[in-house]
């Protein structure tokens, strides 16, 4: 479980875009294996956008978020290996996502900035 949480915290930390294979087990790190991405990266309040995960032999994926208001990880939800998902957050936002499979565990995050009008 720590090094779960090691891997969260550096992910978090790095704030990059996309991540492919952060802290994946040998034979599982290859693009194709393990995707975590969201589209578009930059968005105007109000927008959407589109995160999107496939996973290879992942049993459980878990998405978390964190703001610059609320630097806390919160639960997004819990999803299958693949998927996408619509977000539309109000201010630069992190999604982290962690991994479970039979044996193996992987963390990656990816970051959405969001530009506020000005009046």
């Amino acid at each position: 479980m720590a090094r779960i949480w090691w891997c969260c915290l550096f992910a978090l930390l790095s704030l990059e875009a996309p991540t492919y294979g952060r802290d994946v087990p040998p034979g599982v790190q290859k693009s194709e294996d393990f995707l975590f991405d969201v589209q578009p990266r930059t968005i105007a309040a109000g927008e959407t956008a589109v995160l999107r995960w496939s996973i290879k032999g992942a049993t459980k994926v878990l998405i978390e978020e964190a703001s610059g208001s609320r630097r806390a990880l919160s639960t997004v939800g819990t999803f299958g290996g693949s998927g996408t998902l619509k977000v539309s957050p109000k201010e630069n936002t992190t999604y982290v996502v962690t991994c479970e499979g039979s044996t193996t565990y992987s963390c990656a995050s990816v970051s959405i900035r969001v530009q506020v009008k000005k009046r």
